[in-house]
């Protein structure tokens, strides 16, 4: 969650909260004028009417965006809650080369295969990237420069056959 959204979020509300009680200032003012059964200042009236008006105006509006800020801040939290649930089911492997990878654990399984994840996308772009390949070769399937040894095997020699180089 990025903390200056959230200072947007709650500038904006104290704000509106400050036109609020103005408009209610505003409010009270027209209703000194016609108390006492005295013949109200019509300018003075009208003046006050479009004042009010400007003001509930400006808080509608302030209000349409402080939903939407809301709307997109919870959005995002949403997504931060179900991406940590998520890599929450992986925990940190060390293969026989000594390469650190993230593999799901077997108690979080639910029926899946065991799989790898790419370290790097999950801690860098915040992505479950699956690790593919066979034998003790793997490359991450999102960014084929994520490559990951297992073990050591040596690389196979293609075989030549006679008359070739």
């Amino acid at each position: 969650m990025d903390i200056t959204q959230l200072g947007a979020i709650v500038g904006l509300a104290t704000s509106a909260v400050g036109l609020t009680d103005k408009a209610t200032s505003t409010v009270a003012s027209i209703k000194e004028l016609f108390e006492d059964d005295k013949t109200p200042d019509n300018s003075e009236a009208a003046k006050l009417l479009n004042a009010l008006a400007g003001e509930l105006t400006s808080v509608n509006m302030m209000n349409v965006q402080l939903s939407t800020m809301l709307k997109t801040l919870t959005d995002e939290l949403q997504k931060e809650g179900a991406f940590a649930a998520e890599s929450a089911r992986y925990e940190l492997f060390e293969t026989g080369q000594g390469v650190m990878i993230y593999r799901l654990k077997e108690s979080e399984a639910n029926g899946e295969p065991i799989h790898y994840i790419c370290p790097v996308c999950l801690k860098r772009d915040k992505l479950v990237s699956y690790v593919d390949g066979r034998g003790d070769y793997k490359i991450c399937q999102t960014n084929r420069d994520h490559f990951f040894q297992f073990d050591h095997t040596p690389m196979r020699q293609p075989k030549r056959t006679r008359g070739t180089w």
